[in-house]
């Protein structure tokens, strides 16, 4: 397999991962582009999660525990559930205008 298709998978398997406690795969979320914020996690999930993808990212990419651990970084800061309520509504409310001065 080549790298970038292993990359691919290993992509899928984070976002499954984060998606497995709300019945959800990437299948079921990847046409809302803004699907990473409209689930949320507690601050212990995300670090569950962490911990989970640097042993991934190593035994199938062969990264460095280092290299692991920032590349997960990266993963959750551009992928990564939001840990709060508050900024999902946030979200909301920022879509709700930009409707509203978009239809004006």
């Amino acid at each position: 397999m080549k790298r970038q298709e292993k990359q691919q998978e290993v992509f899928l398997k984070l976002v499954n991962r984060q998606l497995l406690p709300f019945g959800k795969t990437y299948e079921d979320v990847k046409s809302d582009s803004k699907w990473y914020l409209r689930y949320v996690t507690t601050e212990d999930q995300e670090r569950d999660f962490m911990n989970w993808g640097v042993e991934l990212l190593r035994n199938e990419l062969d990264m460095t525990k280092k290299l692991a651990e920032k590349e997960m970084s990266w993963f959750i800061v551009q992928w990564g559930l939001t840990c709060n309520r508050e900024a999902l509504q946030n979200v909301e409310k920022a879509e709700a205008r930009f409707k509203t001065t978009k239809s004006k």
